[in-house]
């Protein structure tokens, strides 16, 4: 055992429909979390109402500044583990995802991780987490030094945060994670993609109209437009085909959605839009 402390934290805006299977897979941990943290980002549905059904195993915090980066800045500052992981309310880890986390962790050259998702709520979910793989292959290199991370599934040394936390954009035109993975390697820090990280997503983000749905692809572009200077040769132009590419396969996406809703007769979920970012959760 590494001795690490693993730390949890979930931002949340409005997520009555995912929070509760997102705590109940992150409490069933085989490795379990030294503390779990939500962060409740102003929900106006039953979110606090189903976080206080938790309230014995995880801790509650409030962020009154509304949008995803400030709720996630402020569990990762409140978070006391030597390892922090971020996950978003939609996502559901495997019972060995911690137990992974410090496995990866226990190499002292990782700074932070990130990983691979499969999606829990499409039709053919191999196929699509296949191709979600050959995508984000696109942004990894064999030596680590990867300028991304993965909000729905990624992890960071406390130390690490704090040191690169005071240097990041407060922009809410593109993806905050993206942001923390760019200024990670502008700080010389390391980020491994860890094929072992894999995560259970919702495919939700692709349920909404066709111009959202561009829009959400199109904040890494512009992250990648805004940091130009910071970047690797070649990101922004993976992040220009990669978009592209998505927006071509959106029918195919949206119809692999609701078709496993058909079918399992589940209700539609749409992806929220936390008012005052332009980020959907």
């Amino acid at each position: 055992m590494s001795g690490l402390r693993i730390s949890v934290v979930i931002p949340a805006y409005n997520e009555e429909s995912m929070i509760g299977a997102c705590l109940e897979a992150v409490l069933a941990q085989s490795r379990a979390a030294d503390e779990v943290i939500v962060v409740d980002n102003n929900s106006t549905d039953r979110t606090a109402e189903i976080l206080r059904g938790f309230q014995d195993r995880v801790i509650v915090l409030g962020e009154d500044r509304q949008g995803v980066q400030h709720a996630r800045n402020r569990g990762l500052n409140a978070a006391t583990g030597d390892v922090i992981v971020r996950i978003d309310a939609d996502t559901r880890l495997s019972e060995g995802h911690l137990a992974a986390v410090e496995a990866t962790f226990g190499d002292p050259s990782v700074d932070a991780a990130t990983g691979p998702v499969r999606y829990y709520d499409v039709t053919l979910p191999r196929v699509a987490a296949r191709g979600d793989a050959i995508i984000r292959g696109l942004w990894t290199v064999p030596n680590g030094r990867l300028d991304w991370v993965f909000g729905a599934n990624m992890a960071i040394r406390r130390p690490t945060w704090l040191a690169v936390a005071a240097t990041l954009c407060a922009d809410e035109q593109f993806h905050e994670d993206l942001d923390l993975g760019i200024h990670l390697r502008e700080g010389g820090y390391s980020v491994r993609y860890a094929r072992t990280l894999v995560a259970g997503t919702s495919s939700r983000r692709v349920k909404g109209d066709f111009m959202g749905f561009r829009h959400y692809l199109l904040m890494t572009e512009r992250g990648y437009a805004q940091h130009i200077g910071r970047l690797r040769r070649g990101s922004y132009a993976r992040a220009w085909m990669t978009a592209r590419f998505l927006l071509v396969m959106y029918p195919m996406m949206r119809w692999l959605h609701a078709d496993h809703h058909r079918r399992h007769e589940l209700p539609i979920v749409v992806a929220r839009k936390n008012p005052m970012s332009s980020v959907c959760d």
